[in-house]
C-alpha cells in the first residue's frame, strides 16, 4: 500500500471518528426526512380520498410505504403541533395554555437543554438541517431583535443548518434566515410594537411565489452536500397556509389557487423523493410526512372557500378543520416510507400522534430519550413497521380556544364542564378565551369514531361511564406531566 493511499484511510478514518460515525453505522442508520406541511387536509390528497387533484408524489409514497388512518397532530393550529414534533412533549405543557400559535416575533419556545428530534440525530453522527417555516419563535427577549442575531434558535436545539421563514409569510420582516441572521434586508428592521429603528423596510423584498421554489432548491442542495454521511432534514413547506401563492408553474387545478398550491406542494415532495433516487439514497432513507394542522374549513376563506364551492372536501368527510376541536382540525395524512422495512403499499389503522416522533426514531436509532424529555412521545415504531401491537392507547388534544379532547379506543371526548383556568395572552387570548367560556356551561361531547367519524351524533347521555372515565384520564394526565412510560 502507498504513502498516498495510507494516508488517505488514515484521514477517512479519522474524519469518521470525529463526527463519532463508524463507517460500519454510516451504512446501517437511515437517513431521516420528516416533512412537515402547513394547514393541510385529510381530504387534500387522491390516496386520501381526494378527487380531482394532481398529487402523484404523495401517491407515490402511499404506494412505497405505509398510509395512516388515525394519525393525529396535537394542535389544530402550528405552533403547538411544531412543538410537540420536535420535542415529543404536547405544547399545554409549557407556560403556554391556551393553544393558539406564537407570535411571529416570539423569544424560543423551545428549552436549549430539551432533547429534540435534531439534537438526538445529531448526537448520533449526524449532519442535521432545517429549512421552511420555523414558528417556534427566535431569541431572547420579549421581542425578537431582528437586528441582532438571531439565536437562540433552531442552531441551538440541535440543526446544523437552517433556512427559512421566522414564522407564517404574512409575519413581518419578509426576508429570509439563513443560520442565525436575516438575509437580503435593509441596515435597520423595526422591531414590531417599538420606534426605535430608523429604517423599517427590507431592501430586497421576498417574492411569496418564489418561496417554495427557493425552500425546495435549499433542501435538495442540501442533500446532495450531505450524502456521504447520515443526515436528518426537517422541511416544513409554507404551503398549503395563507397566503396561496402557487408560482406560475402550477396553474389550472379545478380548485383555483388553492388547488394549485396543494399541486404546488406535492411537487416539493416529489423534488426531495428524486433527489434521493438521483444520489442513490431513497433505499436507505425514511421518509415520514404529514401536516401541522388540517386545513381551513371555513367558506368565507377567498381561497378555501372558492375550492369547497368547486367540490374539494379539504377535510374529507371529518368535521370542522383548522382551530376546531372537531377531527378535521387533527386527523392528519400520514405517510412513512422505508424500502424493505416499512411495508410498502400497506394501511395503518393504529393511533398514531406527531409526538411520538422523537421516541419512535429513537427506538430506529438504537438509542435513548434522556429522562424527563419527550413527556408524551410513545414508541409507534410496530406500527410504523406493521410488527406488533400498537403501543399508544389514547392521545390529548388541544384547540386554538384551549378546549381539550382526549382520544382512548374508538372514543372522543370534548370537555365542555370546568376547563382548567390559566392566564391568557393579550387581547387575542382574551376573545378567544371569552368564546371558549360561553360553551363551557355546555355538557361534556362524547363520540364514538368507529361508527361516527365525522362526530354527528352525541352519546354522551348514553354513556356517562365513559364520560367519567374519559374526563379522569384526561385530569390525571395533565396533571402528571407526562403520558408515554418513562
Amino acid at each position: 500500500m502507498n504513502t498516498f493511499i495510507r494516508a488517505a484511510l488514515r484521514f477517512v478514518f479519522a474524519s469518521l471518528l470525529a463526527t463519532g460515525v463508524s463507517a460500519a453505522e454510516s451504512k446501517t442508520k437511515p437517513n431521516i426526512v420528516v416533512i412537515l406541511a402547513d394547514d393541510f387536509g385529510w381530504g387534500s390528497v387522491n390516496c386520501y380520498g381526494g378527487k380531482g387533484l394532481k398529487t402523484p408524489n404523495l401517491d407515490r409514497l402511499s404506494k412505497e410505504g405505509r398510509l395512516f388512518k388515525n394519525a393525529y397532530a396535537t394542535g389544530s393550529v402550528c405552533s403547538p403541533t411544531r412543538y410537540a414534533m420536535m420535542t415529543g412533549r404536547y405544547y399545554w405543557r409549557t407556560p403556554v395554555k391556551d393553544g393558539m400559535v406564537l407570535p411571529g416575533n416570539s423569544p424560543l419556545h423551545i428549552e436549549t437543554n430539551r432533547v429534540t428530534l435534531a439534537s438526538m440525530a445529531k448526537s448520533q453522527g449526524y449532519k442535521t438541517a432545517a429549512v421552511g417555516k420555523w414558528h417556534l419563535g427566535l431569541g431572547l427577549g420579549a421581542q425578537t431583535d431582528w437586528n441582532a442575531p438571531l439565536k437562540p434558535g433552531p442552531l441551538s436545539v440541535g440543526f446544523d443548518y437552517f433556512f427559512g421563514l421566522a414564522a407564517n409569510l404574512g409575519n413581518p420582516p419578509p426576508a429570509y434566515i439563513e443560520n442565525e441572521k436575516l438575509i437580503s434586508r435593509g441596515e435597520l428592521v423595526e422591531i414590531e410594537g417599538k420606534k426605535t429603528a430608523t429604517n423599517d423596510s427590507v431592501s430586497v423584498q421576498r417574492s411569496e411565489e418564489a418561496v417554495m421554489p427557493k425552500l425546495v432548491d435549499h433542501c435538495v442542495q442540501w442533500i446532495n452536500d450531505n450524502k456521504e454521511r447520515p443526515f436528518f432534514l426537517y422541511f416544513a413547506p409554507n404551503a398549503v397556509h395563507e397566503p396561496i401563492v402557487p408560482t406560475g408553474d402550477f396553474k389550472g387545478s379545478p380548485f383555483g389557487k388553492y388547488g394549485d398550491f396543494i399541486q404546488e406542494l406535492d411537487w416539493s415532495v416529489g423534488q426531495i423523493l428524486n433527489t434521493l433516487d438521483k444520489n442513490k439514497l431513497a433505499d436507505n432513507t425514511l421518509v415520514l410526512f404529514t401536516s401541522d394542522n388540517g386545513g381551513v374549513s371555513h367558506a368565507q376563506n377567498p381561497n378555501a372557500g372558492a375550492a369547497m364551492k368547486a367540490g374539494l372536501a379539504i377535510n374529507g368527510s371529518l368535521r370542522g378543520g383548522k382551530h376546531d376541536i372537531w377531527e378535521g382540525g387533527f386527523r392528519e395524512p400520514y405517510m412513512v416510507r422505508w424500502p424493505g422495512k416499512v411495508p410498502a403499499g400497506t394501511v395503518c389503522t393504529d393511533v398514531v400522534s406527531i409526538s411520538d416522533t422523537l421516541a419512535t426514531l429513537a427506538s430506529i436509532l438504537h438509542t435513548k430519550v434522556a429522562s424527563g424529555n419527550g413527556e408524551d412521545s410513545f414508541d409507534v415504531s410496530s406500527s410504523w413497521f406493521g410488527t406488533g401491537k400498537p403501543t399508544r392507547e389514547f392521545i390529548i388534544l388541544q384547540d386554538a380556544s384551549a378546549n381539550y379532547a382526549i382520544r382512548n379506543g374508538p372514543w372522543k371526548l370534548i370537555e365542555r364542564e370546568n376547563p382548567p383556568v390559566f392566564k391568557l395572552r393579550g387581547a387575542k387570548g382574551e376573545r378567544r378565551m371569552a368564546k371558549a367560556a360561553k360553551e363551557s356551561t355546555a355538557k361534556d361531547e362524547l363520540f364514538n369514531l368507529e361508527t361516527d367519524p365525522s362526530e354527528k351524533k352525541d352519546v354522551a347521555a348514553q354513556h356517562p361511564e365513559i364520560v367519567k372515565e374519559l374526563r379522569a384520564l384526561l385530569s390525571k394526565t395533565r396533571d402528571q406531566g407526562f403520558s408515554a412510560p418513562n
